[in-house]
């Protein structure tokens, strides 16, 4: 028999006594108290204390398995009602105390945009004590503005946080590259560079790290997504004649993504190996993704990977994956 909460017995216990209760306003009271319940912060209970494996990357020591902040944001890459259920769920409050919880269970960074919310928590995470290294995703810019003045001001803001690197939107970058222009990325690694930090691409298709390596570009490193997300109507149309609704996850992508990650020297980071959501439908999934992510990057790459522990303690499930491949 399922042992029913305290705040359920303590209600049955009052419409008994009272008399008076309905049974509607019973169902009232057992809905706001499993409303509770759901919504209890998971804090993590990650007790390996063995490191994760760490790397040089642009010269800073960074954990092989990153924080993504994609869920802290609401960007779920899945619907609407996703992206709002992360948004309820990761208040300031929540979002501080996930930090603290990486940093605790051995990661050492994490990486994210710097939109009007992190700015916000920002400040919070360092007065907390956080001491996670930030890597910065520079978000998109709107195409009816200057870009060059946009992105400077972009920088200006971001830079205030003291990021360890910086990297070109992902989504952006694709977007140029079909339109044939590359060259404003290359622009942006140069603005990177003359404020001091390094500079690197992010982006969704195996082709533009090609086409960079092929210029000789000078990029510090690659945010390489393991599938290509990015695919139009078009593309789709174009490439394999038909139409697909929203984002498509290929299981072809990955070794594609993997195998061009291997093949430049450049530090990687390697994102969005669970297919944003679509490949955790079992433990076994879940364990075979980071399995073949840790084992088709280069020994010198790392993983980015957002969590949910809302339900379970998806950090030390992930940490625990990263100690045992990412070694």
């Amino acid at each position: 028999m399922m042992r029913m909460p305290s705040s359920y017995t303590k209600l049955s216990s009052k419409i008994k006594s009272s008399g008076g209760a309905t049974r509607r306003e019973f169902l009232k009271g057992a809905a706001v108290a499993a409303a509770g319940t759901l919504a209890a912060p998971r804090i993590s209970t990650a007790v390996d204390s063995s490191p994760i494996p760490t790397v040089d990357f642009c010269g800073h020591k960074v954990s092989r398995l990153v924080a993504g902040a994609n869920p802290l944001y609401g960007y779920s890459h899945f619907n609407m009602i996703l992206d709002a259920a992360y948004l309820d769920y990761y208040t300031d409050e929540r979002v501080v105390q996930f930090m603290l919880n990486c940093e605790k269970a051995g990661i050492n960074s994490w990486q994210g945009n710097f939109a009007a919310r992190a700015q916000r928590q920002y400040p919070m995470i360092r007065n907390a004590g956080c001491k996670l290294n930030f890597i910065a995703l520079l978000d998109p810019v709107k195409p009816a503005v200057d870009q060059n003045v946009a992105v400077m001001k972009q920088l200006s803001i971001v830079a205030q946080a003291k990021p360890i690197m910086i990297a070109h939107h992902g989504n952006v970058t694709d977007n140029l590259f079909r339109e044939g222009k590359l060259d404003l990325v290359r622009t942006f690694l140069d603005k990177v560079h003359d404020m001091g930090f390094p500079a690197g691409v992010s982006t969704h298709n195996p082709a533009v790290i090609e086409e960079i390596e092929h210029q000789g570009w000078p990029v510090d490193f690659y945010q390489a997504c393991f599938y290509r997300a990015s695919r139009t109507a078009e593309d789709y149309r174009k490439e394999f004649n038909v139409r697909l609704e929203g984002e498509g996850y290929l299981s072809t992508d990955p070794a594609l993504m993997g195998k061009v990650i291997r093949q430049v020297t450049k530090p990687c980071l390697g994102f969005k190996i669970l297919a944003a959501g679509r490949k955790c439908t079992s433990p076994e999934s879940i364990r075979g993704a980071f399995k073949f992510a840790y084992e088709n990057i280069k020994p010198t790459d790392v993983l980015i990977v957002g969590m949910f522990p809302k339900y379970k303690d998806q950090i030390a499930e992930n940490t625990g994956y990263a100690r045992e491949f990412g070694s």
